[in-house]
């Protein structure tokens, strides 16, 4: 069975076992990790500011962090007050557990942002999609500064991650000439032009994907910072040939990107966001951190661990290590040696307990946590 199928496997046995802690609205990491909602400004007019929803995660210590900055993409069909800056809690927790200071926030008429959504990129017909890109890279320009004025900040190093239309914009922020990025993460990053009605993109719209690619290439002329896109063969609306007329346009003025086409994800490859798509992109992004010498947290030797296991339990284990986002914890029964584990967005103590208890559940013998996060415990 491969990893990715078996990951949306077990992800639904969890949820039996932990569907409220999934679900947690307010609580700590209790080890490594801290968490924060706040609100961040951002000057849209010479007299109005805007609030933007904020959820930090960073780790616990005195010491000053690099800055991640992670944003989403369209509501697509959904309200866009219902997606909150812990929407994407997961990937803020993981890189915090790599050692930055990880903010994600959500643009204007986003959750709790102030302001008034901003869809504005033109018609079919008449484009204007550096603009639309312009405007939400400005926004994410002056969240920047409000995060490198913390004392626990080190803004020398500061990556952009985006998903959609926040990959794209971190390409646009990334390109300007005052370089407030060091590297970007473009996962799913675009915007298309879509059927208002429907919610959907609408067909045969060559002008805006000729824009689009137009665009990108003026990002490459000037930005000269690493970047990873991310992008799966079955995404509905930046498919593998549109993404590579955007990628060779972004070269060929310049910039510089690493690109992973990575196999389709569930039924839409536009959601890599889900946590249940880390098994495809956590790896390519340490690949892509450890590359260009940024945090990108400790790497782990498994080999005695997984030679120790039956098959089953090693498959179970692989995938703890590789598909699952902290806050994670695994047990194993004592004896066969099976394998259980579980994750909650927000609370390693609330993980462990979870699992525990659904091992002793499924097995009736008595177990013990053998990893927490991505670290062996040595039990």
């Amino acid at each position: 069975m491969k990893l990715l199928e078996l990951l949306h496997r077990t992800a639904r046995l969890l949820t039996i076992g932990c569907g409220i802690a999934l679900f947690a609205s307010q609580c700590l990491a209790e080890t490594e990790v801290r968490e924060e909602r706040l609100m961040l400004p951002v000057r849209v007019a010479p007299d109005k500011v805007e609030l933007l929803e904020a959820f930090v995660v960073r780790p616990v210590g005195d010491g000053k962090s690099p800055v991640a900055l992670i944003v989403n993409g369209s509501a697509g069909k959904l309200d866009p007050s219902q997606m909150h800056a812990d929407w994407l809690s997961h990937l803020a927790h993981d890189f915090a557990h790599r050692g930055w200071l990880a903010a994600s926030v959500v643009w204007r008429g986003y959750g709790s942002s102030t302001g008034a959504v901003q869809d504005k990129a033109g018609s079919c017909e008449a484009p204007q999609v550096a603009h639309y890109f312009d405007a939400h890279a400005d926004d994410l320009g002056q969240v920047l500064n409000a995060l490198h004025s913390r004392p626990d900040v080190d803004p020398a190093t500061t990556l952009g991650v985006g998903f959609s239309i926040g990959g794209a914009s971190m390409l646009d922020l990334a390109a300007r000439a005052d370089h407030p990025l060091t590297a970007v993460v473009n996962i799913s990053g675009g915007v298309y032009h879509h059927n208002a009605t429907l919610g959907v993109r609408a067909p045969g719209c060559d002008l805006f994907d000729a824009d689009l690619v137009r665009t990108m290439h003026g990002f490459g002329k000037t930005s000269r910072v690493p970047t990873l896109w991310l992008y799966a063969e079955n995404d509905p609306f930046f498919g593998p040939k549109l993404m590579e007329r955007m990628l060779a346009a972004y070269r060929s003025g310049g910039g510089i990107a690493d690109s992973v086409l990575l196999p389709p994800f569930q039924k839409d490859g536009h959601t890599l966001f889900r946590w249940q798509a880390s098994a495809l992109t956590r790896p390519e992004i340490d690949r892509f951190l450890r590359n260009n010498r940024l945090p990108a947290g400790d790497r782990v030797d498994l080999t005695a661990f997984l030679e120790g296991l039956p098959p089953e339990s090693r498959q179970q284990a692989m995938l703890y290590f590789n598909g699952a986002p902290n806050e994670k914890a695994m047990a194993m029964s004592a004896e066969g040696g099976k394998i259980f584990w579980a994750h909650d967005p927000h609370s390693l103590d609330k993980a462990r307990d979870t699992t525990l208890s659904y091992c002793r559940e499924k097995t009736g013998q008595s177990c013990r946590i053998s990893a927490e996060n991505d670290r062996l415990t040595g039990s």
